[in-house]
Order: structure tokens, then C-alpha cells, then sequence
């Protein structure tokens, strides 16, 4: 094939890393199945695996596939003790059961051997877990070297070492520990004997958060079991102890063995987490393997055995001594007042929900409600099933979650009417942070050139000592780390000393303007500086002006209008790199369209193409039959004249066609929620809400993946958020629900 990774990726503008962009691809698979593409790489220097997870990260959401891997080859003689480290990190991710036992480790490189030094115990389990075997194989892979691999050290782990890799795992992770349950106490009921003669009872699981019928307990295999079940996610590190658990079944699978035995095989859940149980059934065992081929998903199992690792599965296993199919008793709605379901997905919302129609909606009346709205994704494909099978004393209110784009309210290139000359100066600035919290984040870095008559004619940067850690993915992206910034001056006197270079009531550009300067809008508000000015997005200008373009990220752009390379994510660097953008497209308008000011720019530079504008989500429930009609158009019309990668709906053919329709603001995704978040005028967010016939809030645990992605600090702030809409609702006499944004049961 021999062609080059980024020659070959170009259409699809992934942002590949430096290293990465000259391998030749010297083999490509595709599995159609299951929506997965090797790439198998010549390379002439180490490829550090940190470059190859953001390859693979990369390429995978530009092509819009389940799965990339990259696979490099190199040269025999570039194998040496500093390429260990990155063979670990990949090993890492194909061989779970390395992370946290090679911490320390010391590699002793022979003629054809390497000998792992263990410092913390965790040889069995890494031998039983194939590592040597995996290592010497990804070595031979990558180098064409035959290595042998062996482990020294010890088998047991302290428990001091235990409690640091699992508190270093659980430090990566957001605090849920306010909505578990805990743990039962010794006081809590002990699990009777499983006979036919139990008492009708049901058992509490306690953190397990579900019950069953212990009358109705059918044995399986083995005996009855006495001990209480402990979490899935607990037994995972007790290899070679015995485990009692209880899951519910999701998968099941049976295997004929050519040595007559039979493999039955069925993957439970507890919701904690999930195992492998494997049975091995002799030929003369029939009855066993009838009762075992019975299990079925959705079945509830309690059942005891070997926690061990299975190096054919390559995965943790249980090895069930004991199985015993109890009848879960459902949950049910105790409250006497029962709520509607207002927002509410099936499995016709693609890739985003599980559950189909009818469970829904039957579940809904079990638990006595009276309606429950069908809001699936862009479709109304879940309605016919809704219709057919709607239990008696049901309601179903049908509905869609809308991709709505607001062509009415565009944002503007120019955010306030100007009428200097485009040969006047202007500031073209970009800033770097600690994350994407306006609350939360601070600067690091702020850049900036200055522009008279379209040509720079001075510059400014500074580094910005941000008063706390700047987490290391930020480092990794930026190149600033805290030892970088612990002598610059504090953010409200580096935000003066920008001003000082900006002048009298500036003229601002940034790309993606809106979040740079709200960042400077927050520095002022916490030190009550007043800074007047007004600004250009020249992201807008840029999808308005360079429409061929899929995305319009900095270095995208830059590479479109061939204007070298820079340094992506330093602000210095990418405010010089927007002034040659800034300089071209406006030089662009002057010789084509006659550009002689800046309030001419949104007239001159175009719009930009509907379909092209950010997409929010919104709620659109039928009131009557006018509003079904209609609904059944705005889906046409979405698919059919703005489908681009979704159904999209301009905001201005969603209120031609309002008539017999209500709308709701949605979840996080929705345009008031996000005017929140990215910290819009009040006055702003007040005439959005007046859009809607309703406003919702929703449990912080569906908007808890912003704590994670450093879009909110804690749970505080995302209760912050429903307080604020709740508010919001009772002074505009708007009606505030509480959804659920259900997808799955």
C-alpha cells in the first residue's frame, strides 16, 4: 500500500500528532461487523504511546467508527531499554491485569531475554495473566526481535501496596460515594438457608440495592448457599478465593468441546461491575446441562465459586460451584402522587438508549403513572409500538428531542456595531487556561500581535501564574507546567498589563471568540476591572467564508490557507498563526467585495450555512392532532433539506410550525442550559427561556460527566445550575419540570 498516514487521512482532518504523521501504512484491515480499522505502520523513530492512544482517539472520531488501532513497525535496531516504558502503556490497555503490579519495576535486557524485577509482589497473577508471552509477542511484533520474557519477584502484595494502587485508581475517579449505598452492617438480615422449605420473606441485598423472593429460589447446581453476596466490583482482585455474587444475566453462550464436555457460559451484572461464569459439563450430565442451558437473559442468578483468571478469555472468571436462580422482586413507585415522565428515550434513539417501547411504557404502568412522553432523538420511529401495545389507564404523550440550530439569534462576526476601518488597529489575542470551567479555571498564558493597516506591528505575551495546579493533560496539551508559571505576575495584573497593550476601548479578535473572552470577562469580575471593548470571532468569519471545510479549528484553517506550521495550544504561537488568517480572509474581502469597515464584515463575509450552525438539543411533546401533523413535518423536513451528520431543525421552520406543539428547554445539551454554563447576559438568557413552554432540570448524576471533563468543580455546582433554572422559571411564570433523560431501565 505504502502510503503515508496523514496523505492517506487528509479528507477526514483528524489532528494527528507530529510523530505520527509519516508512518507508511503497509497493511489495512476493516472489520464491517463490528466497525473497526488497523492500521499497521512503518515508522522510522519510536512512536510514544501517549501519540498512539491520541492517533487512535483521533481517527476514530473523524471517521465516526466503533474502533481504530495503530500497530507500528520498526527497525530491529531501534529496540532498546527506553522503548520499555511505552510497550508497557500499550500493554496496559490489551492486558488489564498489568496495571498497577509493574509500578517500579526493573527491566534487565540479556542476549534474547528480559527479566522483569517486580518491587511490589503480583507474579502469579501477571503470569497467569500471559504477560511474558503478551510482552515478548507486542516486542516481536513491533521490532521483528524474539525476546523471552521471565518475572522475578514475589507473589503476594502487601496490603500497603494493594490500598496504593487501588487508591491511586480511585483517585482518577469523581466522588460518587454520596449516592451509594452503603454497605450492609452486621445488624442488617442474614441471608436464610436457600431450601424448598424457606420462609416466604424476601432477602435485602443491601449496596446491591435490589431484593428477591427467597421462596421462589430454584437450584441449579451445587447446594444452598449461606453466605451473604458481596459486589461484583470486589470479588474482581480475589483471584484464587471463593466469592459468592448476584447479577443478573446478559449474555449467554454454549460451546460443544472436542473432548465431550459442554461449555456453558453466561455474563453476569450487579451494576458495580460485571464477570465471566464458565460451567464445564461432562456428557453424562444431562439434567445439569438442561437446567444450564435454560438460564436465559434477564434471569437472576446467586451463585458461589473460584474467582480466577482465565487466560483463554483473558478476563477475570468465576468458576460456579454453586447456582441459583431467584425471582428479583420489582420495584415499585411507593409514593402516592405519582410524577410524568417528560423526557424519556427508547433504543430507536441510535447508540444512546437500550430499552425498547413497550418495556417503557409497561413499566410506566406498573408503577401507576398515568402518562409518560416518547422523546426519542431526531425520530418518532418508537410511536407505532407506543400505540399498539399502550397498556389500559396509559397515556403516551408523543414526542422527539429535537437537533434545533438557531438561525434566528446568529451569532455575529463582529459582536458590536463598529465603523473603523479595517486598517485601523486591532488586537488578535488567544489565551490559555487550566481547563474549560469559566468558573472554575483560570489563565496560564495570554498572546497577542497587533494589527495596523492588515500588517503586525507589535506583540505581547505573558505567562499567568493561575494561584492553583495545572493538571497534567493541560501540560501535556500546552507545554506549560506549574514550574512555568510560579514566578509570572497573578491574573488581575497580567490581565492590565494586556489591556496597557490593547489601548483605549480595543477592538478584539479571537477564534472561537466566546470562550477567550468570557475568560477575560471573568478576570474582570472577580477583580472589578472594567474593560471596554468590542471583538471579532474569526471562527464565524472562517465558517462563513471557507464553507468546503468540514471543521474550522485554528490549525485546520491554517493548513487549508497554507500558512506553515506553529506551535498549536501556545497562545503566543496561535494568536500569530490567526493574524495571517485574519490577514488573508479580510484581504480576501477587500479585493472581491470592496471591505472598507468592520461593521461591513457579517454583511460582506456571508452566513454561514444553516446546517453548519451548532445544533442544541430541545423537547417537542404533541399536544392535539394539529401537532402531530406537524411534528410528522419538522421530521421530514429535518432529514430531507438539513441533514447534516443529524436531523437538524432551524429554529426559524421550528416556530412556522408550532402550532399544536409544546416545547421544553432539555438537558445540558439544550441552548439554556449552555447559555448558562458558557456565562451569557442575563438579559439573554431570560429571552431564551421565554421560548419555551417549559423549563426542565434533571438529576446531577446525568450531568456529572462535566465534573469529569472539567466543565463544572463538584456536585455543588451542578445542583447550582437546577437552582438557577427553578429560579429562572418562577420569575418569568415559566413552569419548571423534573426529568429523568431516561435511557435505560
Amino acid at each position: 500500500m505504502d502510503i503515508r498516514l496523514e496523505d492517506f487521512l487528509k479528507e477526514f482532518e483528524p489532528e494527528l500528532p507530529d510523530t505520527v504523521k509519516d508512518g507508511v501504512i503497509y497493511r489495512l484491515t476493516y472489520s464491517g461487523n463490528y466497525r473497526r480499522i488497523a492500521f499497521f505502520a512503518r515508522f522510522g523513530s519510536i512512536v510514544p504511546a501517549q501519540d498512539i492512544f491520541a492517533f487512535e482517539r483521533s481517527v476514530k472520531a473523524a471517521l465516526k467508527i466503533d474502533m481504530i488501532r495503530l500497530y507500528p513497525r520498526y527497525d530491529s535496531t531501534l529496540f532498546a531499554p527506553g522503548c520499555i516504558p511505552d510497550l508497557v502503556e500499550q500493554l496496559k490497555r490489551d492486558v488489564p491485569v498489568v496495571n498497577g503490579f509493574l509500578a517500579d519495576a526493573e527491566y534487565q535486557l540479556g542476549d534474547g531475554t528480559m527479566n522483569i524485577c517486580l518491587s511490589h509482589g503480583g507474579k502469579d497473577i501477571l503470569e497467569k495473566g500471559a504477560l511474558p508471552r503478551s510482552f515478548s509477542q507486542l516486542i516481536y511484533n513491533q521490532f521483528g526481535v524474539r525476546i523471552k520474557v521471565t518475572i522475578d519477584g514475589t507473589n503476594e502484595v502487601s496490603r500497603e501496596e494493594y490500598d496504593r494502587i487501588i487508591g491511586a485508581k480511585e483517585a482518577e475517579l469523581p466522588d460518587y460515594s454520596s449516592q451509594l449505598v452503603p454497605d450492609p452492617s452486621p445488624e442488617d438480615q442474614r441471608m436464610e438457608e436457600i431450601r424448598e422449605h424457606v420462609p416466604t420473606e424476601s432477602v435485602d441485598l443491601g449496596s446491591l440495592n435490589t431484593e428477591f423472593d427467597a421462596s421462589s429460589a430454584e437450584i441449579i447446581k451445587g447446594r444452598a448457599i449461606r453466605q451473604k453476596p458481596s459486589s461484583i466490583a470486589e470479588v474482581m482482585t480475589q483471584l484464587g478465593q471463593k466469592a459468592t455474587v448476584i447479577g443478573d444475566v446478559f449474555a449467554t453462550e454454549v460451546k460443544e468441546l472436542k473432548n465431550e464436555k459442554t461449555l456453558v457460559t453466561f455474563s453476569i451484572t450487579d451494576y458495580s461491575g460485571s464477570i465471566m461464569v464458565k460451567a464445564f459439563v461432562k456428557k453424562d450430565e444431562k439434567e445439569l446441562l438442561d437446567k444450564l442451558t435454560g438460564i436465559k437473559k434477564g434471569v437472576t442468578l446467586l451463585l458461589t465459586g473460584k474467582i480466577d483468571y482465565d487466560t483463554y478469555a483473558r478476563d477475570v472468571t468465576i468458576d460456579p460451584a454453586s447456582i441459583i436462580k431467584v425471582k428479583r422482586i420489582p420495584r415499585v413507585d411507593k409514593y402516592p402522587e405519582k410524577r410524568v415522565e417528560l423526557h424519556c428515550h427508547t433504543n430507536m434513539s441510535a447508540m444512546d438508549a437500550v430499552t425498547d417501547p413497550v418495556t417503557i411504557i409497561k413499566r410506566a404502568a406498573e408503577w401507576g403513572h398515568q402518562a409518560i412522553a416518547i422523546t426519542d432523538h431526531g425520530c418518532v420511529q418508537a410511536f407505532p409500538d407506543c400505540m399498539y401495545n399502550q397498556p389500559k389507564g396509559l397515556k403516551v404523550i408523543y414526542g422527539m428531542e429535537a437537533y434545533v440550530v438557531n438561525d434566528i439569534d446568529r451569532e455575529k462576526i463582529l459582536k458590536e456595531p463598529d465603523s473603523r476601518s479595517v486598517n485601523d488597529e486591532i488586537i488578535i489575542f488567544d489565551v490559555e487556561t487550566t481547563g474549560l470551567s469559566y468558573a472554575n479555571d483560570r489563565l496560564t498564558e495570554i498572546g497577542a500581535v497587533r494589527l495596523k493597516n492588515l500588517q503586525v506591528v507589535d506583540s505581547f505575551n505573558t505567562k499567568v501564574n493561575p494561584g492553583m495546579h495545572i493538571p497534567e493533560h493541560i501540560t501535556e496539551l500546552t507545554g506549560i507546567s506549574d514550574d512555568d508559571v510560579k514566578d509570572a505576575p497573578p491574573e488581575d495584573e497580567a490581565l492590565k498589563l494586556f489591556m496597557e497593550f490593547c489601548g483605549y476601548k480595543p477592538v478584539l479578535a479571537a477564534h472561537n471568540a466566546a470562550f477567550d473572552t468570557t475568560m477575560i470577562n471573568e478576570v474582570c469580575k472577580r477583580h472589578n476591572i472594567d474593560f471596554d471593548y468590542n471583538h471579532i470571532d474569526t471562527l464565524i468569519m472562517c465558517q462563513a467564508m471557507l464553507p468546503e471545510m468540514g471543521r474550522h479549528k485554528l490549525n485546520l484553517v491554517a493548513r487549508q490557507l497554507k500558512l506553515g506550521k506553529f506551535d498549536h495550544h501556545r497562545a503566543s504561537d496561535d494568536a500569530y498563526m490567526l493574524a495571517k488568517i485574519y490577514i488573508e480572509l479580510v484581504g480576501r474581502l477587500i479585493s472581491d467585495k470592496g471591505l472598507e469597515r468592520l461593521d461591513q464584515l457579517d454583511e460582506l463575509a456571508g452566513e454561514v450555512e444553516t446546517k453548519k450552525l451548532r445544533s442544541y438539543h430541545q423537547i417537542i411533546l404533541v399536544r392535539n392532532q394539529a401537532g402531530l401533523k406537524n411534528l410528522y413535518r419538522l421530521v421530514s423536513i429535518s432529514n430531507l433539506d438539513y441533514f447534516y451528520k443529524k436531523p437538524l431543525i432551524p429554529k426559524s421552520v421550528l416556530v412556522k410550525h408550532r402550532e399544536g406543539l409544546i416545547f421544553g428547554s432539555a438537558c445540558e445539551a439544550g441552548e439554556l442550559f449552555q447559555a448558562m454554563v458558557n456565562r451569557r447576559p442575563q438579559e439573554e438568557i431570560d429571552r431564551l427561556a421565554k421560548f419555551y413552554d417549559y423549563l426542565e432540570i434533571q438529576p446531577v448524576c446525568n450531568n456529572e460527566f462535566m465534573i469529569r471533563e472539567g466543565k463544572a468543580e463538584n456536585i455543588e455546582e451542578l445542583q447550582d445550575y437546577n437552582r438557577r433554572i427553578v429560579e429562572l422559571g418562577d420569575r418569568l411564570g415559566i413552569p419548571t419540570c423534573a426529568t429523568c433523560d431516561v435511557h435505560f431501565l
